[in-house]
């Protein structure tokens, strides 16, 4: 189970992604301005899988913050369902350090937090579908195999165009960081590696994404399944500050192990 202003606006920190509409020269600028200490955005997330005549989903909501052109920290949580046992997991990553609290990761009494993992490699990042939301040139390289735009709906107060396009898991190993990260490292190779993502990206007149939906076909052993994701992005620039939590309410890496689940 289970994951741009313009310059003046970026310099003070100050207002909403409305005022810039006029003045950016194309989305990865856009995005490179929001990367800003102490701003963020938030994402709600719903992925679905389909096998025949059966389905499932599990939702996330996501909030980042951003900090020196990156990702500083993600606030990941599960939304209960029936598919999702409680408590709903709920995962803090900052880089080097994740943190966890929920039925997947039990803590023992008196405290909140599992250290979950300890690793200077660990990163926060923003993606879904595998496509690094909060990495100007991922969008970039993205943004260049568009097959067709269209007028899009109105998300988070802007009117949006759509675009969309496809490319396989090689060439996104190659320009997305958040996808390197969910392999290990590891180049897709074969099969697999020909295996295509479509994509939809929502750009509002700002230039900002405000919805991704992505999908690409699987197998589960010797079953074909389809993997659908979508995910809507609202409050960019808003206030941003994700806590580190403290060493009083955080287990150590190995207390949860033994901890009632």
């Amino acid at each position: 189970m289970t994951v741009g202003l313009i310059a003046s606006v970026a310099l003070t920190g100050l207002g909403s992604a409305a005022h810039a509409e006029t003045s950016l020269t194309g989305p990865a600028d856009a995005l490179r301005s929001q990367l800003v200490e102490h701003r963020g955005v938030a994402m709600a997330e719903v992925t679905t899988w389909r096998e025949a005549g059966d389905r499932a989903s599990y939702r996330k909501k996501i909030r980042a913050e951003f900090g020196k052109g990156t990702v500083t920290a993600t606030d990941i949580r599960d939304v209960p369902s029936p598919d999702v046992p409680e408590p709903a997991p709920r995962f803090l990553t900052f880089k080097g350090r994740t943190y966890c609290q929920g039925w997947i990761c039990p803590a023992p009494e008196g405290k909140t937090w599992v250290l979950l993992s300890e690793k200077e490699k660990t990163r926060p990042f923003l993606q879904s579908g595998g496509i690094d939301l909060a990495d100007p040139d991922t969008l970039k390289a993205v943004l260049a195999t568009t097959e067709a735009k269209r007028p899009g709906a109105t998300y988070d107060g802007t009117r949006t165009t759509i675009y969309s396009g496809t490319l396989t898991f090689g060439e996104l190993y190659k320009v997305s960081p958040a996808f390197r990260d969910q392999h290990g490292g590891k180049q897709p190779t074969g099969k697999y590696a020909k295996t295509e993502l479509s994509w939809r990206l929502w750009l509002g007149r700002d230039q900002l994404v405000r919805r991704i939906r992505t999908s690409w076909p699987g197998q589960l052993g010797k079953r074909s399944i389809s993997n659908l994701v979508d995910a809507r992005l609202t409050g960019w620039g808003a206030k941003t500050d994700i806590a580190v939590p403290s060493d009083n309410e955080t287990a150590g890496r190995d207390d949860w192990r033994d901890s009632p689940a």
